[in-house]
């Protein structure tokens, strides 16, 4: 039972103890969107909180919840992507349980807790979100952590990541409403559309989103919509 800050730290330095751990550069958890023609495939990945080169304990809590709930985590590798399940969120909580009335003050534990609090009819589900990690900066291997980078290096809270083929990683895509659809589903479905007058508006194609999609500026900063995260 985690009942206080000492038990806490207790349990963090337990964990960094273990041969299995090691500490990630950057971690944080994402919404991710699918395509529609292929569900498997993600599109982009959204990070309501973002962590790099800080917060270990909220990282080796969330690493610890993984491996509690069946995930096989690997931390020698670059970077790992993972499931979230209601046995991950319920560590999270009894953990994080010494810091609810400060909560303001913690964003990793405002992220857990809005999820564990998701209504039934949101509209999603455990496989909407990703738990992603990144031990070292080679060239990234997932859309996620492609998408760890850039919200990385767009907050500057790093000069430079190495984002070497990431557009191999990304699909090309007609971005709606700020969501990304497949070019092919639109061409699938045009007729169908088009008849019926629902053809969608496209704001644009291309394989990055766009910046203010996924980051509000600073007070004394100005950017235009058109600008790509990227």
């Amino acid at each position: 039972m985690i009942n206080s800050k000492d038990d806490f730290n207790a349990l963090f330095e337990t964990i960094s103890k273990e041969s299995w751990y090691k500490k990630p550069l950057a971690f944080g958890i994402a919404r991710v969107n699918y395509g529609t023609l292929n569900p498997n495939r993600v599109l982009e990945a959204v990070f309501p909180v973002f962590n790099w080169n800080e917060n270990e304990k909220s990282a080796a809590i969330f690493l610890a919840a993984l491996k509690q709930s069946g995930q096989d985590v690997d931390c020698s590798k670059s970077e790992g992507v993972y499931s979230i399940s209601d046995g991950f969120l319920g560590y999270c909580i009894e953990a994080y349980k010494p810091f609810y009335e400060e909560k303001e003050r913690h964003k990793n534990l405002q992220a857990v807790s809005t999820l564990a609090s998701l209504p039934i009819n949101s509209g999603l589900g455990a496989d909407d979100f990703r738990v992603v990690f990144i031990f070292e900066d080679k060239k990234p291997q997932s859309v996620e952590s492609a998408y760890l980078k850039l919200y990385a290096k767009h907050s500057k809270k790093v000069e430079d990541v190495n984002l070497d083929g990431v557009e191999d990683l990304l699909t090309n895509c007609a971005w709606i409403d700020g969501k990304p659809i497949e070019l092919d589903w639109l061409r699938q479905n045009e007729i169908t559309l088009k008849i019926a007058d629902k053809y969608p508006k496209v704001d644009y194609v291309g394989k990055f989103s766009r910046y203010l999609n996924h980051i509000i500026p600073n007070e004394n900063e100005t950017s235009c919509k058109g600008v790509l995260f990227k």
